[in-house]
């Protein structure tokens, strides 16, 4: 299964960047994954002010820890 993974930094500073992988969000194959992997972007970081998305990608079995809910 192929993972989103969004690169995040700190939105008042721009600073402290880390990626994390979006909590159950998985994708059969690697383009379902590449196609909505920035509306799940977008969707996550609505709900998640305090930080920026710089960069999405898609993994299969990725090491990053689950995104936060903040």
């Amino acid at each position: 299964m192929f993972e989103v993974i969004v690169m995040v930094c700190l939105a008042a500073t721009g600073e402290q960047c880390q990626e994390f992988k979006l909590p159950e969000k998985e994708y059969t194959d690697a383009v379902s994954c590449i196609r909505e992997s920035h509306a799940e972007g977008a969707a996550w970081q609505a709900n998640n002010s305090k930080y920026t998305i710089v960069g999405t990608r898609c993994a299969k079995d990725a090491k990053a820890p689950v995104a936060p809910n903040s």
